[in-house]
C-alpha cells in the first residue's frame, strides 16, 4: 500500500469533545457512520502532520471476540505505527483520529460504549491514569502496545509470544496494572515465563495471573527492576508459576484425601 500522512484531532476539537463527553459519547454509539463529525465538531477537525505511514486496514470484530482477528489486527497495527515517535503514540489526538475518521466503523464495534466512563477510557484515553488507558482500554492502543510488549525479535517467530497474549489476555493483562508495565524486557520475560509453565504443565490456571503480577512487583520493591535482564525475569516468572502449580496440586490433592 501507499504511504499515508498522519492526522491529529485538532486542539479545538479535543476540547468540544471533553466539554461535550456524554452528547459525543452517544452519537458515537448511535450512529453507524461517521458523517455527523462534520457538523458536529468544529473544522477542521484533523490536523495533518508531515510524518507518514504505510497505509493499512483492519478487520472489523464487534465486542473483540474474535481473538485471531485482534492478533491479527494488532500486528497490522503495530507493523504500521512502529516507527512514528513516541509523544505521537501517547497522544490520545492521534488515536482518536483513527478511531473517529479512518477506522470508525471497526473501533466503534471493538468496545461497546456503555456508558461516558467507557467512552472516556477507551476513546478520550482519560479517567484511569494515561498509561492504564494507553495499554488496557484504548480502543486500538491497547492492540498496539500488547504487540510492542510482546514481540520476540530474537526468535524465528517473533510474534509466538503475541499470538500467546492474544489468546488469553490475562497471560499479559495483569501484567499493564503494574509500574513495570513500560519495560519492555520484563512484560516479555514474564510472558516467556508463563509460557513455558504452562506448557510444561499441559493446562493452565487463570488465578496464577494475577500473582505473578504482584511477585515481580514484591521483587521490584527491593532490587532495579530496570536492569534486570529479560532472561533472569523469564526464569524467576518460571519458578514462581512451577511453585503455584506444585501448591495447588498439593492443596487438591488434600481435599481429595
Amino acid at each position: 500500500m501507499s504511504d499515508i500522512n498522519i492526522k491529529m484531532l485538532s486542539e479545538d476539537a479535543l476540547i468540544y469533545a471533553e466539554r461535550n463527553v456524554e452528547r459525543v459519547a452517544d452519537l458515537t454509539k448511535n450512529r453507524d457512520d461517521n458523517s455527523w463529525i462534520k457538523s458536529e465538531f468544529p473544522q477542521p477537525m484533523f490536523v495533518e502532520k508531515r510524518l507518514k505511514i504505510s497505509d493499512f486496514e483492519i478487520a472489523e470484530n464487534p465486542g473483540s471476540s474474535n481473538r485471531e482477528i485482534d492478533y491479527k489486527n494488532g500486528i497490522a497495527i503495530y507493523e504500521a505505527l512502529k516507527g512514528l515517535p513516541r509523544y505521537i503514540l501517547t497522544d490520545n489526538r492521534f488515536w482518536l483520529w483513527l478511531e473517529y475518521e479512518k477506522f470508525y466503523k471497526q473501533s466503534r464495534g471493538m468496545i461497546a460504549i456503555k456508558d461516558k466512563g467507557t467512552f472516556l477510557r477507551s476513546w478520550l484515553l482519560e479517567g484511569e491514569g494515561k498509561r492504564r488507558t494507553l495499554l488496557v482500554f484504548g480502543v486500538l492502543s491497547r492492540l498496539f502496545y500488547r504487540v510492542k510488549f510482546s514481540i520476540d525479535l530474537q526468535s524465528g517467530d517473533k510474534y509466538h509470544l503475541t499470538r500467546w497474549a492474544f489468546e488469553n489476555q490475562e497471560r499479559y493483562r495483569n501484567l499493564t496494572f503494574r509500574t513495570f508495565s513500560s519495560e519492555t524486557q520484563l512484560v516479555r520475560g514474564a510472558l516467556k515465563g508463563e509460557m513455558k509453565a504452562v506448557s510444561e504443565k499441559g493446562y493452565e490456571v487463570n488465578e496464577f495471573y494475577p500473582k505473578i503480577a504482584k511477585y515481580i512487583s514484591a521483587f521490584g520493591s527491593a532490587r532495579l527492576l530496570d536492569v534486570i535482564s529479560e532472561d533472569d525475569i523469564a526464569g524467576l516468572v518460571y519458578r514462581r508459576m512451577m511453585d503455584l502449580y506444585k501448591e495447588k496440586e498439593t492443596t487438591n490433592s488434600e481435599t481429595v484425601r
